[in-house]
């Protein structure tokens, strides 16, 4: 299946320029954070807060509350019902709140937004999200070789951090920028310019997410080709051959260099496995005990955005770095069942059975989040990464299941 003209349509609609405008404020937050300082971080909340909430307003005079186009929607409300319910058991009950209240309302919005945008078709939309990935993430990787940075860098972790993102955000926005590249070129019909723009800017790209050492951008990349070397229809042999080559050769010219990257990354591994010393993994130890010393915590959970348990039972992060730890450590595992149904489980399976040829920004969406919070609006990857899940949980992804299993 191929985007029709209604993706024109897509484009100019104000509720899918919002969609973009959200995201893109995040980026811009981040910029400004790291360029300005932490002074100027409350102006750039209280702006995002009033903007997500005045595009819910605008979404809800177009869309309503309807659901209609999507399913497991009990799954969405009982989300957000324990998010917000079980926040109140937190030590900090009003602080826990708070950040409820920046995951519900965004998502509630992202909700609705999803909804009324399917109207112009599942795949056109998928392309037209995977679009406005790749041109507000690839600001990231653009300011570093605007702004200081060059090919002479051979790592930026801990050594070289930007004036507007540090190194897991060139990691990031290198990763996204890369997998929504290669849905653009084969599905959108760019012209010959804009592509070759695209082409000369990916190994840029590349070249940038090793140095960066962003362990979970460059695992999503290498899953993400493998998988597009086996489900891709689209490429000839010699485009996926040149894709390979090219990588490697990005590799390789990262590799060859004295203390690289790669050494970096390779030296970590061996250091953290060998002495079991990593932030993340003390933190998970740290709250299975805390869960096996009150049992009735895998039901339960210690209260959404609570860390007392955390910080009690010997973790050294003040936070899990992981957003499904959130919900399993905040509301049990009947509520961390639902989450991963609706973000993972179901996901996986369309994007295995129909999504996956089109577009493999799925594999960051759900590995990167495993490494960091994204749970509340502004985080780096909240945007993309509840647009795609929901979308993913379409309607007419299962139609076009069973039309294939009735063609079979």
């Amino acid at each position: 299946m191929q985007i029709n003209y209604n993706i024109k349509y897509l484009f100019r609609d104000t509720v899918f320029r919002l969609l973009v405008l959200n995201m893109l404020w995040v980026i811009l937050g981040y910029a400004l954070g790291t360029s300005i300082g932490i002074s100027i971080v409350p102006f750039i909340r209280v702006f995002k807060i009033v903007f997500v909430i005045g595009s819910l307003i605008f979404v809800l005079y177009k869309n309503g509350i309807s659901t209609f186009f999507l399913i497991n929607n009990l799954s969405l409300y009982l989300i957000i019902f324990f998010v917000s319910f079980l926040s109140f058991f937190a030590d900090e009950p009003f602080k826990a709140l708070y950040k409820s209240l920046t995951f519900v309302y965004p998502f509630l919005y992202l909700v609705f937004s999803v909804n009324y945008l399917l109207r112009y078709g599942v795949i056109n939309f998928l392309i037209g999200v995977s679009f406005a990935v790749l041109l507000v993430y690839a600001l990231v990787p653009l300011s570093f070789y605007l702004i200081g940075g060059n090919l002479d860098d051979n790592i930026v972790y801990g050594y070289t951090e930007g004036n507007f993102f540090v190194s897991n955000h060139y990691g990031w926005g290198s990763t996204l920028f890369i997998l929504s590249s290669l849905t653009i070129v084969r599905f959108y019909p760019l012209k010959t310019l804009h592509k070759i723009v695209i082409y000369i800017f990916l190994p840029l790209a590349l070249y940038l997410l090793i140095i960066s050492a962003n362990r979970a951008g460059i695992l999503s990349v290498f899953i993400a080709f493998v998988l597009f070397f086996i489900m891709d229809r689209q490429s000839s042999f010699t485009t996926k051959f040149i894709l390979f080559f090219g990588a490697l050769m990005v590799f390789f010219i990262v590799g060859i260099q004295e203390d690289s990257a790669i050494d970096f990354i390779i030296q970590k591994n061996e250091s953290q496995l060998e002495s079991g010393i990593e932030g993340r993994l003390i933190g998970t130890n740290a709250m299975i005990r805390s869960f096996e010393n009150n049992p009735t915590y895998w039901f339960t959970g210690v209260g959404m955005f609570n860390y007392t348990e955390l910080k009690l039972n010997g973790g050294v992060l003040g936070v899990y770095h992981n957003s499904y730890w959130e919900i399993l450590f905040g509301s049990g595992i009947i509520v961390f069942a639902i989450f991963l149904n609706y973000v993972v489980f179901r996901p996986v399976i369309v994007f295995w059975k129909i999504s996956g040829a089109y577009s493999l920004l799925l594999i960051p969406l759900i590995i990167i989040p495993f490494f960091e919070s994204n749970l509340t609006a502004g985080q780096f990857l909240f945007f993309p990464w509840f647009i795609y899940m929901i979308l993913l949980n379409a309607k007419e992804f299962t139609f076009m299941e069973n039309q294939k299993k009735e063609i079979k």
